[in-house]
């Protein structure tokens, strides 16, 4: 044991008297030769132990997968992939180890797999979904070794957080960028998905813990790179983080990543995508090559792009090293295949036994997810002779595709904890207390002193979010009806200071319900307007199909009358009349039908449920399955449509001019220039599209002053024109029959 020992005083571990049996001991011993046999570029010296008992660990070490069994190193049918030597692989890149046993080497083609992986890169959690000899599986990603012998398998379980747990930085940069392929990143140093959720959860009072995790990584991938950087601080040194922005930077199709100087240095989407991987691709699981994504409505192609090129990156380097020399690492792919809720209802109209009609039965997807609320509108029809020829023995049509941009739970919990500081400012400026704003939220009178973008304020956010979430997802806090709860804050200066704060329950559900009242509104308007753009008319009946676990909510399931109680009695009949205003008498209309959310059962946790039916959808839509998908929504260019409604205002009311779904490219007149100043208002909301009473400081609605002061601009009238999902270009002209003179570009930002 001395030389554990000593390995255990170089490491700076503390050591305390206690009893361990044998092999307790060896399994010390184990750890600690594997991690110094692959730091060494497994050149063993100090410690001498049979190869399979250091290399027992190597799936366990990094991603808490089950310890390889022994029979893994000398079975006929087993083998190491790390212990293949390819042909054409250059002789320095290997390390020659001796071993008294005989152990296998196995080629890692030999278990590629045919079958498909499809995943949803969630703001709250991400569902990867296999597909193999017909069958679908879902995965778990960041369990810990106990959790695979579990019996009971909660469907929740395929829902893996998407978060990112930093225990130490520094370490985990060097282990990162020490090889290119399966690097040994220790798991003490970052936490993955469940893992890292648990903990979060399980000490969301503590500042030091919360301050560590990086839980929305879909969002920040919206981020600019003129906006407020992101930083998180390690549990073991309080290193701090800045993450860059996220940048386009893909790897060579069929060549192997090189870690230069160019390579990003810390991609948090790369390194979740590498944990995917490696628990993809498992040695008793097999190796997948075809990877498939999809993304919200809104999303630009130039975000799109941002995260399939991340995901590239960490899915490539899950892969054995071994595998690069071999003919088939240049089938390895990872392609967008359709939007979140095109994919929902790919799955949804089987799951819920709706049959496609030759005249077509029409649907709508309210996907209401963590950060965003999608829709899309479509018909489910039987194939025409040439697409029953192809192969097809089903279509879906979508077209019109929407949604809402802040509604989500994640962004309401954030909202409702804003409301929450504003109501105990006081509070907070006497404990020097400060917080973020939502991107839709408003300012407030005193509110410069209180709102800031600094670590301290986003801890602060987050750890009233956590105390709020059981209000979002269980209607009521228990433990706080008196109203008042102590939490420790960070104040300015980064030390906790314990504070006073009141929540005001009522207060804060009916924001809620206001709130998701809006995104109904804009759902059913949107529905109006797409049905009658495509089809001319209303269908008769249309099939309402809810996505995401937040259509679990009881605000949204009572103001769509799925519930008898009566304060959601009280709900439905607010949104019935909002929905007569929108369908008039001339409308063909004569119901829609609202599904419950799908729901797993013990006995199939794989069947499609409300959160995992948008991976599950895009295996029946990929390559080769029998569902054709028709998109009338995507540009030529293959990007989302146009995302915003664009004009001015005329008697401080919003006048629409460009609309969502507009073609690119053609010239829209937007109004005259008023003593040199031309007033632009855009917003994402439906209700635009039909109504005319949105007044100037309605929440969601932007505005923003054009300058054309100069005496050549007089009497000038303002056209804009599309260029991409959030851009716009503004030219001049004195009207629609003279040249329009281009002015300059304009991004849309909320």
């Amino acid at each position: 044991m001395e030389d554990f020992f000593n390995e255990c005083i170089k490491k700076e571990w503390l050591i305390t008297s206690n009893v361990i049996t044998n092999e307790q001991a060896e399994e010390l011993k184990t750890a600690v030769a594997f991690c110094n046999a692959y730091q060494n570029y497994f050149l063993i010296n100090e410690l001498t132990l049979p190869i399979e008992q250091i290399w027992q660990n190597i799936d366990y070490f990094s991603t808490r997968l089950p310890k390889l069994d022994t029979l893994r190193f000398t079975d006929l049918e087993q083998g190491m992939w790390e212990f293949y030597v390819p042909k054409n692989a250059p002789d320095e890149h290997y390390q020659e180890a001796s071993s008294e046993n005989s152990v296998r080497a196995r080629n890692p083609e030999l278990d590629i797999c045919s079958g498909s992986v499809a995943i949803d890169f969630g703001t709250s959690s991400t569902v990867v979904a296999i597909r193999q000899d017909g069958r679908d599986e879902l995965l778990r990603i960041g369990m810990q070794a106990n959790d695979f012998n579990r019996h009971e398998i909660h469907e929740n379980d395929f829902e893996n957080p998407t978060v990112l747990e930093f225990l130490d930085i520094q370490q985990l940069l060097s282990d990162w960028h020490s090889e290119s392929y399966r690097p040994l990143v220790d798991w003490n140093t970052v936490h993955c998905s469940h893992e890292a959720r648990t903990r979060f959860r399980n000490n969301d009072t503590a500042p030091d813990i919360v301050g560590s995790v990086f839980a929305r990584l879909k969002q920040w991938a919206l981020r600019g790179a003129d906006e407020a950087r992101v930083r998180v601080i390690d549990q073991k040194h309080q290193y701090e983080y800045e993450f860059s922005p996220l940048t386009e930077y893909n790897p060579v199709k069929g060549r192997a990543i090189q870690l230069g100087e160019s390579y990003p240095a810390l991609d948090p989407i790369e390194l979740y995508a590498w944990f995917l991987g490696m628990n993809i691709n498992w040695r008793e699981r097999g190796i997948f090559l075809k990877y498939y994504m999809t993304f919200p409505v809104a999303y630009p192609n130039e975000v799109k792009q941002k995260i399939l090129a991340s995901f590239r990156r960490g899915l490539q380097r899950s892969l054995p090293d071994s595998l690069l020399y071999g003919e088939r690492f240049g089938e390895f792919s990872v392609q967008e295949l359709a939007s979140e809720p095109a994919a929902f209802a790919a799955a949804a109209l089987r799951t819920l036994n709706i049959e496609p009609t030759e005249e077509s039965v029409a649907y709508a997807v309210f996907d209401f997810g963590g950060g965003t609320t999608d829709f899309d509108y479509g018909i489910y029809r039987e194939p025409d002779d040439e697409e029953y020829d192809a192969g097809f023995d089903d279509v879906i049509e979508h077209f019109g595709s929407s949604g809402d941009k802040f509604l989500g739970g994640e962004n309401l919990l954030e909202n409702m904890a804003y409301l929450v500081f504003k109501d105990n400012q006081d509070e907070c400026r006497k404990k020097n207390i400060a917080f973020t704003k939502p991107i839709d939220a408003f300012n407030f009178v005193g509110s410069e002193r209180l709102v800031a973008q600094t670590q301290s304020a986003y801890t602060n956010t987050t750890l009233l979010m956590s105390k709020l979430r059981p209000l979002w997802e269980r209607g009521q806090i228990d433990e706080y009806d008196s109203g008042k709860v102590i939490l420790a804050l960070l104040n300015r200066e980064g030390v906790e200071v314990d504070c006073e704060i009141i929540i005001n329950q009522e207060e804060l559900i009916s924001y809620l319900e206001e709130r998701i009242l809006q995104g109904l509104i804009g759902f059913a308007t949107a529905m109006k307007s797409s049905f009658d753009k495509q089809q001319g008319k209303m269908p008769e009946v249309v099939h309402v199909l809810l996505g995401g676990n937040s259509s679990r909510s009881r605000i949204v399931q009572g103001f769509l009358d799925l519930l008898e109680d009566e304060g959601s009695k009280r709900l439905g009949d607010l949104f019935d009349k909002e929905f007569n205003k929108i369908f008039d008498y001339n409308d063909d209309l004569q119901r829609w039908e609202i599904h419950p959310v799908m729901e797993s059962h013990f006995d199939n946790l794989f069947k499609p449920n409300t959160k995992t039916g948008v991976a599950l959808g895009l295996l029946k839509i990929a390559p080769g399955e029998s569902l054709k998908v028709i998109n009338h929504a995507n540009q030529a260019n293959g990007d989302s449509p146009f995302q915003f409604y664009v004009g001015s205002h005329r008697r401080d009311k919003f006048v629409a001019d460009i609309k969502r779904g507009d073609s690119d490219g053609e010239w829209k007149e937007l109004g005259r220039i008023r003593q040199g100043i031309f007033p632009l208002l855009y917003t994402t909301h439906a209700q635009a599209e039909i109504d005319e009473s949105m007044m100037r400081g309605t929440s969601g609605l932007r505005e923003q002053n054009l300058d054309f002061s100069g005496s050549d601009n007089q009497g000038k009238t303002v056209f804009a024109r599309i260029i991409s999902p959030n851009r716009i270009e503004i030219g001049l002209a004195k009207g629609m029959e003279q040249e329009i003179q281009t002015v300059c570009q304009i991004d849309l930002k909320l």
